[in-house]
């Protein structure tokens, strides 16, 4: 009886040991779930924040890329406009060589007829003027192959300004902003992938991705001048003055002594004249011209200066070659090349041109005749367009990319999200699971570099190459500009 009773106590507590032992499985289930759903949520929490840094660090450097495809286009034009510059100057030179070497021309032939002789300019003036009015021998009396040369080299600088230069120009105009949209596009599709998204793919369609620049001072922001505009021509002539060789070339020396003792202040003169000029439509003109004036005295005249030209040239350069006029024509007909058959003063005083003094004159005005009568003329195409900033612009260029993404995200809760991730990484409410935004702002300025430990301060312009990007928050835009 006893032994029975042991037995069944044995029993009835071994029941409800595996009683209590079933109460908690449930409850160790609905640990194991809650554990799941915590690091199921846990985990898709960390995919949407590792797709939506994704997406932020490509949209920052797509936008970054389009600010320096902006800096990049103006320094190409601004070395474009050096390049303009730099090839107009050339050909200011080689205009000046030819008249330089028509001049030595005219030289050599007046030194060989003895008119006036080399020891008449030596005994007046020096030794040293003598030897230069000789040297004019060493290249012979003929230019046409030097000229010839010249001509060539002329209208090759000319093609390239504006069958290179020009074109390019208005190339980049027309396409900067295509080439932007294709430089943004081109990063994003090689960046999404490689931050670190799960989404893969090689267009913005597999990606998800729709790009759309929100804020732009692109346009308007580069301006194309024509040759209307005399900019350029009074740029063109500050530059050309930095150059000694195109500066005027002016020189007067008198004999010493008294060559009349009815004029004893007045002298024998040895004139050199020349001068490079540019016009406001692209022509240059170049004259060069040396003459010997000789002092004289008549009853009628009293002292006058009777001009022998020893050396001229006149070049120019015309968008078209144009035909001289009538009147033209007949004033250098009427220019004589000698004065056997009438009086120098006596000429002079028929002329129309009143302002001819031969009394105390400083021009070589026969020399100025004889050169317009054999005047060199090259064709040009003029002065070509040009890039500025356009005036009352801003300093930079300013652009906002706005980036939308679609794919599979899984909802991870606002609060979770708001409290983790922060409010870069916030989704729109409407379209809060399958869509991720992200934007940026890149700004595209000019700063010279620094010299010295101090920065030059230049004001912004399309003729130094020191355009910079970089990247710029949205809180520095105002209000009314932001993207809504």
């Amino acid at each position: 009886m006893i032994a029975w009773v042991t037995t069944k106590s044995r029993a009835s507590s071994t029941s409800r040991e595996v009683v209590q032992l079933g109460q908690i499985l449930p409850l160790g289930l609905i640990v194991c779930v809650v554990g799941l759903l915590a690091w199921i949520s846990s985990l898709n929490l960390g995919r949407l924040i590792h797709n939506k840094a994704s997406l932020i660090r490509a949209t920052d450097a797509a936008v970054y890329s389009a600010a320096v495809a902006q800096a990049r286009a103006l320094n190409l034009h601004a070395y474009l406009n050096r390049t303009q510059l730099a090839h107009q100057i050339a050909m200011a030179h080689l205009i000046t060589l030819a008249s330089a070497e028509r001049y030595r021309a005219t030289l050599a032939q007046r030194v060989n007829r003895f008119n006036p002789p080399a020891t008449l300019i030596g005994l007046f003036f020096g030794p040293q003027y003598a030897t230069a009015y000789l040297a004019a021998r060493a290249g012979g009396i003929h230019d046409h192959v030097a000229l010839n040369q010249l001509s060539g080299a002329f209208k090759r600088h000319d093609d390239v300004i504006h069958q290179v230069i020009d074109q390019a120009r208005r190339t980049q105009l027309q396409q900067l902003a295509d080439h932007r949209q294709s430089v943004i596009e081109e990063v994003l599709i090689k960046n999404v992938g490689a931050s670190g998204s799960t989404l893969v793919g090689t267009t913005l369609t597999e990606l998800g991705l729709s790009p759309q620049i929100i804020f732009d001072e692109l346009p308007g922001f580069i301006s194309h001048f024509s040759t209307s505009d005399r900019g350029w021509s009074a740029l063109l002539k500050r530059v050309a003055t930095k150059y000694s060789y195109l500066s005027d070339r002016n020189h007067l020396v008198r004999n010493p002594w008294v060559v009349n003792l009815r004029c004893p202040f007045k002298r024998h003169e040895l004139r050199r004249k020349g001068s490079t000029r540019l016009n406001y439509k692209g022509e240059w003109s170049v004259q060069d011209n040396q003459s010997f004036h000789a002092l004289r005295y008549n009853r009628i005249m009293g002292c006058y200066q009777r001009e022998y030209p020893m050396g001229w040239a006149s070049v120019s350069s015309r968008p078209q070659l144009q035909k001289k006029s009538q009147e033209q024509h007949q004033t250098e007909s009427t220019v004589p090349q000698n004065f056997s058959e009438q009086p120098f003063w006596r000429w002079v005083g028929d002329q129309a041109d009143k302002t001819w003094n031969i009394f105390s004159g400083r021009d070589n005005r026969l020399a100025m005749y004889w050169a317009k009568q054999s005047e060199i003329r090259w064709s040009t195409q003029g002065l070509p367009g040009y890039t500025t900033l356009t005036p009352k612009r801003a300093q930079s260029i300013r652009i906002g990319l706005a980036v939308k993404q679609q794919g599979s995200f899984i909802h991870a809760g606002n609060e979770v999200e708001e409290q983790r991730v922060g409010r870069r990484f916030k989704t729109t409410k409407a379209e809060y699971i399958h869509t991720l935004h992200g934007r940026a702002m890149a700004e595209t300025y000019f700063e010279m570099p620094e010299q010295g430990g101090s920065s030059a301060g230049a004001t912004a312009n399309l003729f130094q190459p020191f355009w910079r990007a970089r990247l710029v928050e949205f809180s520095r835009l105002p209000r009314n500009d932001r993207a809504q």
